[in-house]
């Protein structure tokens, strides 16, 4: 049966992700904290009312064109309801992008380290990738040989898992890159929101042929059951893409919530400034176990772990036993020395440090 399976299906390897919370609370007998999956630390805004409302409506199939929710998302950042590709979460839309831009063999360039998921899809494609080394501005170290063999890139900003945010003029250089070679460039800003939101460039990607800009609610306002993102690209682009996503894969409720959520801007200027001030705090207090924090624009810190002596996955299993969950590096490419945690309340982050202090002194 194998050999009559497409070959990229058949070669799929699992794609590890955080926030395994379900799996975990089976195991401990309780609900772990969860730090391991890049969350607003607020919340989402109250949504009983809108649910209940279109629980009425259960009965009747999505609108598949999502009008109110593209209109929705077009204001959010400034764009023509046209530009606007909705999808069920961020995956959702990276496999729509690899698909639409990549055929049977094509390169897919993947900076290192990032989310894993830009190297899986485009694998599942049919792509070849090849992984290109981030360099101290945060932008991936790009050749014109490599610009001129590939077919796409891919580009998260901020970048999970090392946080680091690049600025406006940045992306719009190697946007400018792109364009010129006739290379597709998602940029991923999924975490743009809980950072600095002036450094977005969805309002420009309806202006270029090359360019998809994805926008993930479910980080912005705390909301991963729900899956909900859209994308912003250039018109032609966006039937393209809005011709061959599934038909109805963002369920009535889920649209109807990102219609009321886009509207939600003081909650997102509330989460900035909470994760403004514990993020500073979580930083001060992991270098106090010993661990090495590094710099962070955004929810969540990646932390050098080697002066401990510890592998990255024995932490998460011992910290799993003090029920706190954290996020295993070594699949963004990071070997064993890395965790990431994400910026919580100050009552969670005090938690998570007494939970690291007593995984630390384990033995003495």
């Amino acid at each position: 049966m194998m050999d009559r399976v497409r070959r990229s299906f058949a070669s799929a390897r699992e794609c590890k992700h955080g926030g395994k919370v379900r799996e975990a609370a089976a195991i401990l007998g309780k609900e772990p904290l969860d730090f391991s999956a890049n969350i607003n630390p607020l919340g989402s805004p109250p949504l009983e009312d809108v649910v209940l409302r279109e629980l009425q409506k259960i009965g009747h199939y999505p609108d598949n064109s999502y009008a109110g929710f593209r209109q929705a998302a077009a204001s959010f950042v400034g764009v023509d309801a046209e530009s606007i590709v909705p999808g069920n979460g961020s995956s959702e839309l990276i496999r729509l992008f690899a698909e639409a831009a990549l055929d049977e063999g094509d390169l897919a360039l993947i900076p290192s380290p990032t989310f894993s998921e830009y190297e899986n899809q485009s694998l599942l494609a049919g792509a070849r990738t090849r992984r290109i080394k981030i360099g101290q501005s945060g932008l991936p170290l790009l050749s014109d040989s490599d610009l001129a063999e590939a077919k796409a890139l891919f580009l998260c900003n901020p970048n999970n898992p090392t946080g680091k945010l690049l600025s406006r003029g940045l992306v719009i250089d190697l946007a400018d890159r792109c364009e010129k070679c006739g290379v597709f460039l998602l940029v991923d800003e999924a975490f743009i929101e809980l950072s600095d939101p002036e450094q977005s460039v969805a309002c420009l990607a309806p202006e270029r042929e090359f360019l998809f800009v994805m926008r993930s609610l479910t980080k912005s306002f705390g909301v991963p059951g729900l899956r909900l993102g859209f994308g912003v690209t250039n018109l032609k682009l966006a039937r393209i893409m809005n011709r061959a996503r599934i038909p109805w894969s963002v369920g009535s409720i889920a649209a109807a919530a990102a219609e009321y959520l886009l509207g939600c801007e003081d909650h997102l200027k509330r989460s900035r400034a909470l994760i403004d001030e514990e993020r500073a705090w979580l930083t001060s207090a992991l270098r106090g176990l010993g661990l090495v924090p590094q710099e962070s624009s955004v929810n969540f810190i990646l932390v050098n772990i080697e002066p401990t002596g510890l592998e990255s996955d024995q932490l998460a299993e011992r910290i799993m036993a003090e029920g706190v969950l954290v996020r295993d590096c070594q699949s963004f490419g990071l070997g064993k020395g890395y965790i990431r945690v994400a910026v919580r309340n100050r009552e969670e982050n005090k938690r998570l440090i007494a939970a690291l202090g007593s995984v630390l002194t384990w033995g003495e």
